[in-house]
């Protein structure tokens, strides 16, 4: 998996605007990586600008989870540093970085990233270290995956980490 540059312009402010929910509908995705998780659970992991959207879905395709977070979520809660249910568990966490540190933190994500075919990373046109990458990680009993979101003009690396139980349908409420 190389970085994909795309060719819409990148739009997010800051870390701060960020906000979080499950739930929500399958929402128009600039890239998606589709990713089968054994014979009965399929990962979409999809990009939606500087922001990200992942679903679980069952063999015959009905979503069992979706998560956004986005900045364009109007009445949604603010991205929480940490929540749980039965089968769900999500975190998150905001880095400040001068630019070089930035700079070096993506080009090391975007490497370690580079072969890892349960990985998407994407690039915005003009602002190369603008980054929006997810990657998945797998075990019997559960899937999880990362993102991570970088805003260069701000010097703000977010990363999330969500794991939820395999096949099973999660309740969390905003």
């Amino acid at each position: 998996m190389t970085v994909q540059e795309i060719s819409v312009a990148f739009a997010d402010v800051r870390a701060a605007t960020l906000r979080w929910a499950v739930g929500l509908p399958e929402r128009v995705a600039l890239v998606t990586r589709t990713l089968e998780v054994g014979h009965s659970v399929v990962v979409d992991l999809r990009v939606l600008g500087a922001s990200h959207q992942v679903l679980v879905r069952d063999a015959a395709g009905d979503v069992l989870l979706s998560e956004t977070v986005a900045c364009d979520l109007p009445g949604a809660a603010a991205m929480p540093e940490q929540i749980g249910a039965p089968g769900y568990d999500f975190t998150s966490g905001v880095e400040r970085l001068e630019t070089g540190d930035l700079v070096a933190r993506v080009d090391l994500l975007a490497s370690s990233l580079a072969d890892d075919p349960d990985a998407l990373v994407v690039s915005f046109p003009g602002v190369p270290h603008a980054v929006t990458a997810l990657a998945l990680r797998r075990t019997p009993d559960a899937i999880s995956w990362e993102s991570w979101h970088a805003y260069p003009q701000t010097g703000e690396l977010v990363h999330t980490t969500t794991r939820a139980t395999t096949g099973v349908s999660t309740d969390v409420r905003n």
